[in-house]
C-alpha cells in the first residue's frame, strides 16, 4: 500500500542508478521484495530535428527473486539523457 495519498495513476520520481557490479555498466534495479526487469529495446526520444535528445527505457516489475520472479502490470519508463546532450550542458 502506497504512503502517498493520491488517486494518480501515474507517479513521477528522479533518481541516481546504482552499478550492479562497482566495475561494471550493468544497474542494480533490485528492491526489498522483488526487481524491475527490462523489456524490449531502449528507443530515442528525439527533438524537431529528429535528433535524440533522450532514451526511453520500458522495465516490468517482478515479485520474488531472478530468474524465477512473478510478473506484474507495474510498468516504469526510465527516461535518460544522451551524453551529448549532457556534454554541452557541462554535465557528465
Amino acid at each position: 500500500q502506497s504512503r502517498l495519498k493520491s488517486r494518480d495513476r501515474q507517479w513521477y520520481f528522479f533518481s541516481a542508478l546504482d552499478k550492479k557490479y562497482e566495475t561494471g555498466w550493468r544497474r542494480n534495479r533490485a528492491t526489498g521484495q522483488g526487481y524491475w526487469k527490462t523489456t524490449g529495446k531502449d528507443r530515442a526520444v528525439c527533438r524537431s530535428n529528429r535528433s535524440a535528445a533522450s532514451m526511453k527505457k520500458t522495465l516490468v516489475y517482478h515479485f520474488g527473486r531472478a530468474p524465477r520472479g512473478e510478473r506484474t502490470n507495474w510498468v516504469m519508463h526510465e527516461y535518460r539523457l544522451v551524453d551529448e546532450s549532457l556534454g554541452r550542458h557541462g554535465l557528465q
